[in-house]
């Protein structure tokens, strides 16, 4: 790279290394990067643009391009970067961006790129390359990513944003660690009540539209709408799972719905994640084939984990405390099960070796009014401490389960509360100071 120092003009067609000079630089056109293994420099220098339209920085169909130390205000995209390979993106500031409406609009989650809200960042069909140590807050969204793969997103401050901190759609194999995506959050008013919520679908990080095979590791969504968005299905009935994901070590704490949200998708491994202080702290509905393990989740206004027309999944080794509902598995039914075939009843959970404590309910399974030709199934519980709480497990309108070799504690009304004659075989289990060990009643309380 050249040590000369270039003043860049508005729509400047760069070819070459170049090396911005510092300074606050008017340019509504930006800067259109045109040829391979380019590298832009704008280390003390701001691009800015009074309308928020346009982008600052863009490039298509290009490889090896690289952009660091740049600043730039007041665009509708930061950078975008169209059908690219190997890009690099590092130490970026990006303030300003346009943002919709507030108070009375609710988030899209599945825009088509041709309709693709403003962003810090847009990453269109890009395979290869990072975006590292940036800085994206306090806009409407941080990272966009359309259709990209093996990327490696790190060392990122998107807080402060009232979309979301990271999205994805249809971008798989991608790496995304040590990033700070904090108070992505909404305030909403519902039009039908005129209730004033944080919420409409701001997040953290969000998947659709088939995002797989992604790592999530020891990013922090502290106090957003949800921490992490996970849906594989939209509003159109169009499905397109989100599988195969791992969320590691990430702390979703402190959020005005779910901590984490995962629905209609298969395979994906939540590990040792803090999912506490929220309404939910994970719910996943109509998911199957999911490991959840490690982690903690206390202090939730309602449920700890909440399960509604799942299958398959492993729950064991987590800390589950001071929820409204420590666990909750069930089949509400509903027009949507025509879309899902396979998911008309919650069935075929192991809940193994967790620690279920002082909640309202331990663990509870059943069948809702909703659904009257099948009942839920294939709960087997082993090995957990159920402890301290008013109700250890509940179990109603169910067949096929199992409550066995697990040490039930100080349960204020009862250790196990079976509703309904449900089929269950409570096995062996080591039943110390509860009020009563095993209750039934004849009829379910749904």
């Amino acid at each position: 790279m050249s040590d000369s120092l270039v003043i860049p003009t508005d729509g400047m067609v760069i070819t070459a290394d170049t090396r911005l000079a510092p300074g606050v630089h008017v340019l509504p056109h930006g800067l259109t990067i045109a040829a391979d293994n380019i590298t832009l420099d704008g280390t003390d220098a701001w691009l800015v643009s009074p309308q928020h339209e346009g982008v600052a920085v863009r490039a298509e169909g290009r490889r090896g391009v690289t952009v660091r130390g740049l600043n730039i205000s007041g665009y509708y995209h930061g950078l975008r970067f169209d059908r690219c390979q190997d890009v690099t993106i590092e130490r970026v500031r990006v303030r300003d961006t346009a943002e919709i409406e507030g108070i009375d609009t609710f988030l899209y989650l599945w825009h088509p790129i041709e309709e693709v809200y403003s962003a810090a960042i847009l990453l269109h069909q890009v395979r290869g390359g990072s975006v590292r140590a940036c800085d994206l807050q306090h806009q409407m969204n941080g990272i966009l990513l359309y259709g990209c793969s093996d990327l490696q997103i790190e060392g990122n401050n998107a807080s402060f944003n009232s979309g979301w901190g990271l999205y994805l759609s249809a971008s798989s194999d991608n790496l995304v660690q040590d990033n700070r995506f904090d108070f992505c959050n909404r305030v909403f008013r519902r039009p039908e009540s005129g209730a004033i919520r944080v919420e409409a679908d701001a997040a953290g990080i969000v998947l659709v539209y088939g995002s797989s095979r992604n790592r999530f590791l020891r990013n922090s969504c502290l106090c957003g709408g949800d921490g992490i968005f996970v849906a594989g299905y939209d509003h159109k009935g169009n499905q397109g799972p989100c599988n195969d994901n791992l969320f590691e070590d990430n702390d979703c704490r402190l959020s005005s719905n779910n901590a984490i949200e995962s629905t209609f998708s298969r395979g994906n491994i939540f590990r040792r994640n803090d999912c506490s202080q929220s309404n939910y702290g994970m719910w996943m509905g109509y998911s199957w084939e999911n490991v959840i393990e490690d982690n903690v989740i206390e202090e939730n206004r309602k449920v700890g984990i909440a399960v509604e027309h799942g299958f398959d999944f492993v729950i064991r080794r987590n800390r589950i405390r001071l929820n409204g509902e420590g666990l909750r598995l069930w089949t509400r039914g509903g027009p949507v099960v025509a879309h899902w075939p396979g998911h008309e009843v919650s069935h075929s959970f192991t809940i193994e070796d967790n620690l279920i404590e002082a909640n309202g309910i331990g663990f509870a399974g059943y069948t809702g009014p909703e659904t009257t030709d099948q009942e839920c199934h294939d709960y087997h519980l082993r090995g957990n401490r159920i402890l301290n709480n008013r109700v250890g497990v509940r179990l109603a309108r169910v067949h096929s389960c199992t409550v066995a070799d697990n040490h039930f504690a100080r349960n204020v009304e009862c250790a196990v509360r079976l509703e309904g004659d449900p089929a269950v075989e409570v096995g062996e289990n080591h039943f110390e100071d509860n009020t009563a060990a095993v209750v039934r009643l004849p009829q379910v309380s749904l």
